[in-house]
């Protein structure tokens, strides 16, 4: 065999190995970069309202999850050819959001929720399963289940319908999703217990203005357990009470009832929320005090000319301080409706506490003041002994406990001028719900920034004539015919 024939051969196997060589470097860097783009990417939600993304309480919720216990949620959801064009909009919104869930659930790695997609009708065998199990006798619904807790969500509740149209509007299905995890991975919900024994709003009547039916579902639905208790007659406050609520109390609380409260609050580092109203006396001036808490019997005043106000003294709200109770509502300006207020502010002459920490929440507007001679029959007009505005409506008192060296958080007591806006008629209002859920969230130390409204449901229509239409495809056939041209005239190119 010739030199050259032996060098033109091993040039062959050169070139073989260096193309070997190649597809093997190319496939490695195809795995790598897919590799990479599967576990280090981050997803962005560029449309307008955010309609792909998760609230915040949702996603925090989602974290909490113990990979030790996950979630398993179970649709049964059915579309067939006679379904509704409701049914199939129900169906997409239910897959897209579940998406979601799975991706802020799973997505460091750890499996807290899984999904599973059943057609009770064709797969049987699964169908009694999930009925031997579960009690699941029906279709068209989403089951959660952990552990031995399950919930089951029909799919007609996660639709909100606009009422004189039958259309559908909005779609309730996160706010209800959360809510079902809440339920089925949590061991015990959070008891808030209401005082009652003073004439306050009750939980049980449905009294558009002496009622908190609306107020005690919303709770609900957030693993939340009101119950009644009067101080009274039990003697004592439950162990078991994370909260206490007293909600417009009509007569003042006794001595008994007080030290109760105090001792609540101080060895047991509790957790109270007081709403009061103004002309009614509460008997809780010792606690406000030992609390760094002025709740003066004065009448919040502020001329029409700065906030219109309704027959029944309605006025709204929108200066709001930096607490993280209120920081949502004030970043997103979302009024609170509330009815006449007294005062409630820190207690510039209480004695100096360095474990004591006492913020306002609300405020009313410049140019109001706080009418001392509230009681006459005459138009108010500020005097010389009026406090000049803006004057706190609502304020918080957090109290740190030293042990050993080391800060502890101990007990929080907030106190609202008026009552008004957690009962019935007031309470369906967006910034009157988000303050009362941030309140009582905060207060159990579940304190998140958002609440959960329903999304809204919209159709994109795209209207154009015969000549627009036209001019649009052209436009959007411009780009490939372009490719198209310059590939050709490559190809001539090389061949000539």
């Amino acid at each position: 065999m010739s030199l050259g024939h032996r060098d033109f051969r091993k040039i062959r196997r050169m070139e073989s190995s260096n193309a070997f060589l190649q597809i093997v470097l190319l496939a490695v860097v195809f795995a790598g970069v897919n590799y990479l783009a599967a576990h280090y990417y981050k997803r962005i939600d560029l449309t307008q309202g955010n309609e792909h993304s998760l609230s915040l309480e949702t996603q925090a919720y989602l974290k909490k999850i113990k990979p030790t216990r996950p979630v398993q949620i179970i649709v049964t959801l059915l579309t067939h050819a006679e379904s509704s064009e409701e049914d199939l909009r129900t169906r997409q919104e239910v897959e897209k959001i579940l998406r979601e869930y799975e991706y802020h659930a799973n997505r460091h790695g750890a499996k807290r929720l899984t999904v599973e997609y059943v057609d009770v009708f064709r797969n049987r065998e699964r169908a009694r399963e999930l009925a031997a199990r579960y009690g699941l006798q029906q279709g068209d619904s989403i089951l959660f289940a952990c552990g031995e807790r399950n919930r089951l969500i029909p799919a007609a509740n996660l639709r909100e319908m606009q009422q004189d149209t039958g259309k559908l509007v909005g779609f309730r299905g996160e706010g209800l999703f959360t809510s079902a995890i809440l339920h089925v991975t949590r061991d015990a919900k959070d008891v808030v217990y209401c005082l009652n024994g003073h004439g306050e709003l009750l939980l049980d009547a449905a009294d558009p203005e002496r009622g908190m039916t609306e107020a005690s579902a919303f709770m609900m639905q957030r693993n939340i357990e009101p119950r009644n208790l009067n101080l009274l007659l039990e003697g004592k406050v439950p162990a078991d009470a994370k909260l206490l609520i007293v909600a417009s109390p009509q007569s003042a609380f006794s001595e008994e009832e007080v030290i109760l409260l105090k001792d609540y609050l101080n060895r047991r580092n509790g957790r109270l929320l007081i709403f009061l109203d103004p002309y009614v006396k509460h008997g809780l001036g010792e606690l406000f005090w030992d609390w760094g808490i002025d709740v003066q019997d004065k009448l919040v005043i502020e001329p029409e000319s700065l906030s219109p106000i309704a027959q029944n003294g309605a006025r709204l709200i929108r200066d709001f301080c930096n607490h993280a109770i209120t920081s949502s509502i004030g970043a997103n300006h979302i009024p609170v409706l509330v009815g006449p207020c007294r005062p409630a502010q820190p207690d510039l002459g209480a004695t100096p506490d360095e474990t004591l920490h006492v913020t306002p929440l609300m405020r009313s507007r410049e140019g109001s003041w706080a009418e001392t001679d509230y009681r006459q029959d005459s138009p108010p007009a500020k005097g010389p002994t009026d406090a000049a505005g803006p004057i706190s409506l609502a304020v918080v008192a957090e109290r740190q406990v030293g042990q050993q060296g080391i800060q502890i958080e101990g007990g929080k007591l907030t106190v609202f001028g008026n009552s008004n806006w957690v009962a019935n008629a007031w309470f369906n209002r967006r910034g009157n719900r988000e303050l009362l859920h941030n309140c009582v969230l905060w207060n159990l130390d579940r304190y998140t920034l958002l609440n959960i409204p329903p999304r809204r449901v919209e159709d994109y229509e795209l209207a154009l004539d015969e000549k627009q239409f036209g001019e649009l495809r052209g436009r959007l056939l411009l780009l490939p015919i372009s490719v198209a041209v310059l590939g050709v005239v490559c190809f001539w190119t090389r061949r000539h």
